[in-house]
């Protein structure tokens, strides 16, 4: 008898989500009974640090394989939780663990811009030193307006794309919690840097052309890093005016559109970034799953069409990006647009109508993925 795929809210282990209608379920492996009537469940959640038992059921009749929890969680806390199964002289338990974000805590860090608001790419930079003690935790809670990537040290914080996601965003906006306490480990110093884009929040949306700036006209991310240490002591880096800001490489980028991207181009012209005046009510524990690679697909065919075009046909349609090793002089721009299917054996696109759907990169004449 063995306890398996224990899932909080139909996820595994989540961290950081909104856990509205609470719910636990599981499945049991290699149950040698048939009268269910004879087998018991109990489940125990406690907090994993203090061991404080935060809710507990005891042994009770298997009707079926959930629990519906109803309980007062606390922000920023991880939850250890233990199911146990029970049936005639059988007994075995299993654990999982969750960890809850923000909740309904205040929060301290501020939403910063850049000045410019017609900037396609905006950068956000806060450096800083931490102690010289080792980092038992360090947890980064984190949206922005509209898509954005977080890197410690040139290092991407989590596997997810297009964070935070879709939303009404003047009703709803979601925040990420990140684990960082392995990127915390080697250094002293680091860097924190935010890069930003329009996504569906502020760039072109709709039918016919679309319409911008539907949720916005300003791109802007707001952060929290909380650092707790072996030594009991804690740290919160947060955003706020003392962060710098510029203005990044990508020169256009558009869901619809796909983006540019000069790596030719210099990042300087760094100044202080701006407090904006917008509170964080709309700001909640996510809900979305995250936006993550899931298969990595080669091209399976080159094709040469009448009209002289090179089309790389990956076999499937799909949503996703390319990856190609640029071998490209300085200077030299390379175009990739994209499409669902040929026509008269040519490329065809106009079934996209307004959408550009390209990809466009100036090399700086390094030999690099791209």
């Amino acid at each position: 008898m063995k306890i398996t795929n224990i899932l909080i809210n139909q996820m595994v282990e989540p961290l950081g989500f909104k856990l509205d209608n609470f719910q636990v379920t599981f499945a049991i492996e290699n149950l040698s009974i048939n009268d269910f009537s004879k087998v018991y469940k109990k489940i125990k959640i406690f907090e994993s640090e203090s061991k404080k038992v935060i809710y507990l059921v005891d042994y009770e009749q298997y009707e079926n394989n959930q629990f519906n929890v109803r309980v007062k969680l606390q922000a920023r806390t991880k939850y250890i939780v233990e199911i146990g199964i029970k049936a005639l002289n059988q007994e075995t338990k299993a654990s999982t663990f969750f960890e809850t974000g923000k909740l309904d805590e205040p929060y301290i860090g501020k939403w910063i811009a850049n000045s410019d608001k017609n900037i396609s790419n905006t950068l956000f930079c806060k450096k800083f030193q931490r102690k010289n003690v080792r980092v038992k935790r360090a947890r980064l809670y984190a949206s922005g307006l509209g898509l954005y990537e977080a890197y410690l040290n040139h290092q991407k914080i989590g596997n997810e794309y297009l964070a935070p996601g879709f939303t009404n965003y003047r009703d709803w906006i979601q925040v990420q919690t990140y684990d960082v306490t392995s990127l915390m480990q080697e250094n002293l110093k680091f860097e924190l840097l935010f890069s930003v884009g329009d996504g569906w929040y502020k760039g072109r949306l709709g039918f016919d052309g679309g319409k911008t700036n539907i949720f916005g006209d300003q791109q802007m991310i707001i952060a929290e890093l909380y650092l707790d240490y072996e030594d009991g002591s804690k740290e919160v880096i947060k955003t706020d005016s003392s962060w710098c800001t510029s203005e990044g490489k990508i020169t256009k980028a558009e869901i619809y559109y796909g983006e540019d991207f000069d790596e030719n181009k210099k990042v300087d012209s760094w100044q202080r970034a701006i407090e904006l005046e917008k509170n964080t009510d709309q700001l909640t524990d996510r809900l979305s799953l995250p936006i993550i690679i899931h298969e990595k697909l080669p091209v399976k065919k080159i094709i040469k069409t009448p009209k002289n075009e090179i089309v790389l046909d990956f076999g499937q349609n799909h949503a996703g990006w390319p990856s190609f090793f640029n071998t490209a002089p300085k200077g030299k721009k390379v175009t990739l647009t994209m499409g669902e299917i040929l026509q008269d054996g040519n490329f065809y696109k106009d079934n996209l109508r307004k959408a550009r759907a390209s990809f466009t990169y100036i090399s700086n004449g390094e030999e690099k993925w791209i």
